[in-house]
């Protein structure tokens, strides 16, 4: 009965250590599958801030996906659930769109920081060249008294 027991478990360990999807035929590369997720991302993260936008745009985000990468609907299912079927290497491609996503983050908040900057610069800027003019204005009116 143990031996039989321990068989068991071995077939079922093995088993478990197959491959339980096999690659299809179009696999979408790694790199690529990065990108779609990232963009994925992105037009879900506007369709939720400001979906009238996509609307007015026309923009649907699977079809327009599908259209920039060249693919179909079943070439994607069969890429994701190749890559979800490990999913060591699935978090690992969702840790590389997050670190993307988080890049893209910064620098848009650099950029608008330096914008904020470069505008309380210029009014700051104004209000000195305002007060320069009021000095100079108050300096002609004593001189012509």
């Amino acid at each position: 009965m143990k031996k039989i027991s321990v068989i068991i478990l071995v077939i079922a360990f093995v088993s478990c250590a197959e491959k339980l999807i096999e690659k299809p035929e179009h696999l979408i590369s790694k790199k690529e599958m990065i990108n779609i997720l990232y963009d994925l991302a992105v037009l879900t993260a506007a369709r939720n801030s400001n979906s009238a936008e996509l609307i007015e745009n026309n923009i649907l985000t699977m079809p327009y996906i599908y259209t920039k990468y060249n693919i179909d609907s079943i070439q994607f299912a069969e890429s994701d659930l190749y890559y979800a079927a490990d999913p060591a290497n699935y978090e690992d491609l969702f840790i590389q769109v997050q670190t993307r996503l988080e890049k893209e983050k910064a620098m848009v908040l650099d950029a608008r920081e330096a914008k904020s900057d470069s505008i309380k610069k210029a009014y700051e800027a104004e209000i000195k060249k305002k007060k320069v003019e009021k000095a100079k204005d108050s300096l002609l009116k004593t001189e012509e008294n």
